[in-house]
């Protein structure tokens, strides 16, 4: 071989091999261009809890690309500021309160464990640009649907309502109509109330719950339902809390259900999130002893899951 073959050859490998390597930055780049950039998530809680902390675990494992982190109360409170990346996932209503302390709108906040009643008593109808409420309260419609569910039967419609639900009362009564149903409202007053309560069940078959703590609480629930099944009347929620009590039904979301909608959210971009949403999917409760001692037929909590899923409406 001559030396000038030997150089040429020389000469080809090296500009193969130069190729080669910026053909590999290259793709890299590519790859990095392609991968998507996801923020730093923390969750905190109103009360440290294992659930809590198991449920932080579990969104951590469905999304193990992005950094989701626990922050007990106590810390998160101390931060007046955060990382440009940041979001903010906060359950319960002190954190609420917390979140809307902060004089700036970043970062991007995820709120649960707040009902629409807890909501519209701190900022009525101004809620911030920044905050999305994941609602704990069960959604009207779906509880109309399901009171139709297990009792066919009935026409006319309870629901208490006060100082902070009030403004409730005209989607229910446009929910309620669409089903060929009629409202029969009631205001609760400051303490119980058995004759106006009395009055009130004497026009209605059955009671439609709202997640009002100063209608619906241990002190008052217990009242409540001993006039409402003293004339045979069944109370379908507020929420799956009341049932244990003697509520004859509920819908309620679950924690697969809560994560699988967390997913969706954090997975799109911040901008496109929505002021507000109930989960997609849900669940219903029954008081089975309640329900047998109505005469309610209809009290498979599986069958009435998938009938209200099968019927309710497409977005």
């Amino acid at each position: 071989m001559t030396l000038l073959t030997l150089l040429c050859s020389w000469s080809f490998k090296r500009n193969m091999l130069a190729y080669g390597w910026r053909l590999i930055c290259v793709c890299s780049l590519l790859c990095c261009l392609n991968l998507p950039v996801y923020a730093q998530v923390i969750l905190s809680a109103e009360q440290d809890s294992p659930a809590v902390r198991n449920f932080a675990q579990q969104l951590a494992q469905a999304l193990p690309q992005h950094a989701i982190h626990y922050m007990p109360r106590s810390q998160l409170e101390t931060h007046t500021s955060f990382a440009e990346d940041t979001q903010l996932i906060l359950l319960g209503p002190k954190l609420l309160d917390w979140r809307l302390q902060l004089t700036q709108s970043a970062p991007p906040t995820l709120i649960m464990q707040v009902s629409r009643v807890q909501a519209h008593k701190r900022f009525s109808n101004r809620q911030p640009e920044h905050l999305t409420f994941l609602w704990s309260d069960p959604p009207l419609d779906r509880q109309i649907a399901l009171l139709k569910a297990m009792l066919p039967g009935v026409k006319h419609i309870g629901v208490l309502y006060g100082d902070h639900s009030e403004f409730l009362l005209k989607e229910i009564e446009q929910a309620l109509q669409a089903e060929q149903l009629i409202l029969h409202k009631y205001y609760w007053p400051n303490s119980y109330d058995a004759r106006s309560l009395a009055n009130l069940l004497n026009q209605t078959d059955a009671l439609l719950g709202v997640d009002d703590a100063r209608i619906y609480n241990p002190t008052t629930i217990k009242s409540i339902l001993l006039s409402s099944y003293a004339r045979k009347q069944s109370l379908i929620g507020p929420t799956a809390a009341f049932i244990k009590a003697g509520s004859l039904a509920s819908t309620y979301t679950d924690q697969d259900n809560w994560i699988n909608t967390l997913q969706k959210l954090l997975q799109t971009p911040v901008n496109t999130w929505p002021a507000s949403l109930y989960p997609d999917g849900f669940k219903v409760i029954v008081n089975q002893q309640v329900a047998r001692s109505l005469g309610i037929q209809k009290s498979r909590p599986s069958e009435l899951t998938e009938q209200l899923q099968q019927n309710r409406p497409e977005p």
